[in-house]
């Protein structure tokens, strides 16, 4: 079953990590984020809304559906001014015209039908000023078809659940249809980039463990049972043995467009 994002149980699902070093240094190749006003349409639980600030972001619009997420990214940007956090989804965030100088949306549009994508980039086009960069973070199937590694923790869901390939393949985005997407509602300069973002490192296996048990910042963990997952778990421990500061990666694909 897809990840509920208003139950009271998801809470501090994408939560309690901060942006890495890999994630900074392309996006300061891409903009300039200082003295800019950006939106973070899906922020979750305000991870990278807190990075935009430490940029030197003007003001950042932590923008979600869900009640839940936006506690998070409450607590996670407690005290901070210039952080405004709003309720609101991708296809009508209830931020005015031509208001943001940067759009920026991370893991999110695999979570929208692939028939309302487009209107997901309309809304996003309407938001900026013009000169203004829509950023868009998430992986394709490409991204994702790595065997389980110590890197890559994801792989090993589908090595021992090949299955969910399918359900990747429903719901992840196509580079050529995102591109063409973009460039359909007006966006120009169409670009995407490739990331390999460092994710967690933990001490040893049973904080990772503790982590996937939770299905914590995997929203695919919530399509496997209790049972599934105590499974993946002994496979993955068997696999990494008695491996310390596991360094978890992911690979991702970073779309550019200016109004």
């Amino acid at each position: 079953m897809p990840i509920n994002f208003n139950a009271p149980e998801n809470r501090h699902t994408y939560f309690g990590r901060e942006a890495q070093q890999e994630w900074f240094d392309l996006m300061q190749k891409l903009v300039d984020p200082r003295d800019k006003e950006i939106a973070d349409i899906g922020c979750g639980g305000g991870i990278y809304s807190l990075a935009w600030w430490k940029m030197g972001a003007k003001k950042v619009n932590c923008v979600d559906f869900s009640q839940q997420m936006l506690a998070d990214a409450a607590e996670n940007t407690q005290g901070l001014p210039n952080i405004v956090i709003k309720q609101g989804d991708a296809l009508c965030t209830g931020l005015p015209d031509s208001s943001q100088d940067i759009v920026f949306e991370r893991a999110l549009i695999h979570h929208i039908r692939r028939e309302n994508r487009i209107s997901c980039f309309a809304e996003a086009h309407r938001l900026l000023r013009s000169g203004g960069v829509y950023l868009l973070q998430d992986r394709t199937l490409q991204d994702i078809r790595f065997p389980g590694s110590p890197e890559h923790i994801r792989g090993y869901i589908f090595d021992v659940y090949p299955h969910l390939m399918n359900f990747e393949n429903q719901r992840r985005p196509d580079n050529i249809e995102v591109i063409d997407g973009l460039q359909s509602v007006g966006f120009k300069q169409v670009k995407a980039f490739s990331l390999l973002e460092k994710n967690t490192v933990y001490k040893n296996f049973s904080q990772l463990a503790v982590e996937l048990q939770a299905r914590k910042g995997r929203s695919i963990l919530h399509e496997l049972s209790d049972e599934e997952i105590a499974y993946l778990i002994k496979h993955i421990e068997k696999s990494l043995g008695n491996d310390t500061d596991i360094v978890e990666k992911d690979f991702w694909t970073v779309w550019m467009g200016i109004k």
